[in-house]
C-alpha cells in the first residue's frame, strides 16, 4: 500500500467522522408504498349496510379514523336501491346480514352495479344466511360479536341467536305479537313461538322483556 493510497483512506475516514451524530450517506425519504396506501384511503369510497344504528355508527366512525374518504350509510335495500339508481359505484361494501332476507337480494344488486369488493358481516356463526351470501356472491364473510358479554354480565351464548332469531327478538321489542311477527317475516305464529322457546333457552329466561333486555345490552339490537 502506497502512501497517496493511505492518504486517501485516511481522509475518508476523517470525513465519515465529521457527520453529525444520525447523518447518513442517504436522507431520509418517505415509504413510496405507505404514502400511496394512505392516498388511496383518502380517496376510497366504501358502503356500510346495517340496520342497527349503534352497529352501523361505530363501524362508521371507525372507518373514517383509520382514513376512509368517504363512507356512506345505508340502512336498507330500499336505500341500495336508489344509491344503484344514482349509479353511485365504489370500491367496497360492507352489508350486515342482519338485513335478513333482503341481504342476497342487496349484494346482487351491487356485484351487478360494479363495485369492487362487496363482504359480509355476520353477527353470529349461523351458517345458513352465510351460505346464502356467499351463493348471492360476496368476496368474503366477516364473523365477529356485537359486544363483550363480560362486560355487562350478559349470557355468552346470546351471541349463539340466529339471525333470525335476532330478527324475532329486535320486533318483539317494538312491541309486537307472535301473529304480527309471523306476518311480517312469513312465519307462522307457531314458528315465531318455538323461536322465542330457543332464544328462551339460550338466554336462560322465558320472559319477553327480560330476552329483550339483554339483548340490547349485548348490542345485538338498539
Amino acid at each position: 500500500m502506497n502512501s497517496s493510497t493511505l492518504s486517501a483512506d485516511q481522509n475518508s475516514m476523517r470525513r465519515a467522522d465529521e457527520l453529525p451524530i444520525g447523518a447518513g450517506p442517504l436522507p431520509t425519504q418517505r415509504s413510496p408504498l405507505r404514502d400511496s396506501m394512505t392516498s388511496s384511503l383518502r380517496t376510497a369510497t366504501v358502503l356500510l349496510v346495517d340496520p342497527d344504528r349503534a352497529t352501523r355508527e361505530a363501524l362508521q366512525a371507525g372507518l373514517i379514523e383509520v382514513g376512509i374518504g368517504r363512507v356512506i350509510p345505508a340502512t336498507s335495500l330500499a336505500a341500495v336501491e336508489e344509491l344503484a339508481e344514482r349509479g353511485v359505484v365504489g370500491d367496497l361494501a360492507l352489508i350486515s346480514l342482519l338485513t335478513g332476507h333482503d341481504a342476497g337480494r342487496i349484494i346482487n344488486i351491487l356485484r351487478t352495479s360494479g363495485w369492487a369488493r362487496v363482504l359480509a358481516l355476520a353477527p353470529t356463526a349461523d351458517i345458513g344466511p352465510v351460505i346464502d351470501a356467499v351463493g348471492a356472491g360476496v368476496n368474503g364473510v366477516l364473523i365477529g360479536r356485537r359486544a363483550n358479554p363480560a362486560a355487562a354480565n350478559i349470557p355468552s351464548s346470546i351471541h349463539d341467536l340466529s339471525s333470525r332469531e335476532i330478527e324475532v327478538i329486535r320486533l318483539v321489542a317494538d312491541g309486537r305479537s307472535n301473529k304480527w311477527i309471523g306476518d311480517e317475516l312469513n312465519l307462522s305464529a307457531l314458528t315465531v313461538k318455538s323461536h322465542l322457546a330457543r332464544i328462551g333457552r339460550k338466554l336462560g329466561t322465558g320472559d319477553r322483556a327480560h330476552m329483550v333486555a339483554l339483548a340490547m345490552r349485548a348490542g345485538v339490537i338498539s
